[in-house]
């Protein structure tokens, strides 16, 4: 992007902003991200510059009226984490592009995997602090933007209905896979059971670590980032996305499938991390399925990369041929691993 381009649409939000220098993130995977140096009042700071992603993101009207709701609640509590939100909390429209301008974390750092296992009980904490000053919250004032979201009875009737409509070579080549995730369909009825009589609570929906920002000296969490997919949902899904992503060493794209293992001691940790700072807000069901929940969202994950394999990829992006073939299977020996936690 070019300076005076940006500076055009800073200057939207930073009237006497003056652009100095901008940036792209090769981090951001749906929004276009830009890190934009201004000066503003003789002061140089750094914001982030993101164009929203409105093809993934179609609600992102409703999507800010959840962020703004949200942040009110946060601002009134002892969430002692940064919360950065858009600036003057709007959006702008210019040239058929969706544009906010946040504030940037100063001394901060975004890890994409866990390099230090400290880094998922920290996380945890954050994510426990989050749900703990927001356990009063009316989840009515939020809007569900991704509608069935975490719905496992819907995800597995779409791998039904690719099942019937894949190419036979693909179909053939999954054969063992249909079946052992077949024999599963229990664990996806009862994390749907769950979700009804689970409290209905402020919920991220994408817990990555990438998610949380982190102190460059100390590694101690510092901010809570990313908050396009904030809705109403259950603690299952947090805990069991956190689960599913921290526990593979090895990443959901490898195929050294019998190498991927869960680590026990990091789910121990993410558990221990969370329970320290929500414990008390939480009722008992949902203390015991937090580690049901990463095996649950980790067998959906698995069905949603099969589905869209058998779909011919018409949804996760991939780089090479039957990659998503590789991820279902991936998060399938996962699953399989975190069964015998």
């Amino acid at each position: 992007m070019e300076l005076i381009q940006s500076q055009k649409i800073v200057s939207q939000f930073l009237p006497k902003g003056e652009v100095i220098q901008i940036k792209e993130s090769e981090k951001g995977l749906i929004n276009q991200t830009f890190i934009v140096w201004v000066e503003n009042n003789y002061t140089l700071k750094k914001y982030i510059l993101q164009s929203v992603n409105t093809s993934i993101f179609q609600n992102y009207k409703l999507t800010l009226e959840n962020i703004i709701e949200v942040k009110k609640a946060i601002t009134e509590s002892s969430f002692s984490y940064s919360f950065p939100t858009p600036i003057d909390n709007r959006y702008i429209n210019i040239s058929s592009q969706v544009w906010r301008l946040s504030p940037f974390v100063e001394q901060s750092i975004c890890f994409e995997k866990i390099t230090d296992k400290e880094l998922a009980f920290e996380a945890s904490v954050c994510l426990g602090s989050f749900y703990y000053v927001l356990h009063n919250f009316d989840t009515d004032k939020l809007h569900e933007t991704l509608p069935d979201f975490h719905n496992a009875n819907k995800r597995y009737n779409q791998l039904e209905d690719a099942i019937t409509s894949a190419e036979e070579e693909r179909k053939i080549n999954a054969f063992h896979l249909i079946e052992n995730i077949q024999k599963e369909k229990e664990v996806l009825i009862k994390f749907d059971i769950l979700n009804k009589v689970l409290p209905k609570r402020v919920c991220h929906f994408d817990t990555k670590i990438s998610n949380f920002l982190f102190d460059k000296e100390t590694n101690k969490a510092k901010a809570l980032i990313d908050l396009d997919t904030l809705m109403p949902g259950t603690i299952l899904s947090d805990i069991g996305d956190m689960i599913r992503t921290y526990s593979n060493p090895l990443g959901e794209e490898s195929s050294d499938f019998d190498n991927i293992k869960a680590d026990k001691e990091i789910v121990n940790l993410i558990i221990r991390g969370f329970l320290k700072s929500s414990e008390e807000i939480l009722n008992q069901n949902e203390k015991l399925n937090l580690i049901f929940a990463g095996k649950a969202i980790t067998l959906m994950q698995s069905v949603r990369f099969l589905t869209d394999y058998l779909n011919n990829d018409v949804y996760y992006k991939t780089t090479y041929k039957d990659q998503n073939w590789v991820r279902a299977q991936n998060q399938w020996y996962l699953y399989c691993s975190l069964k015998n936690i």
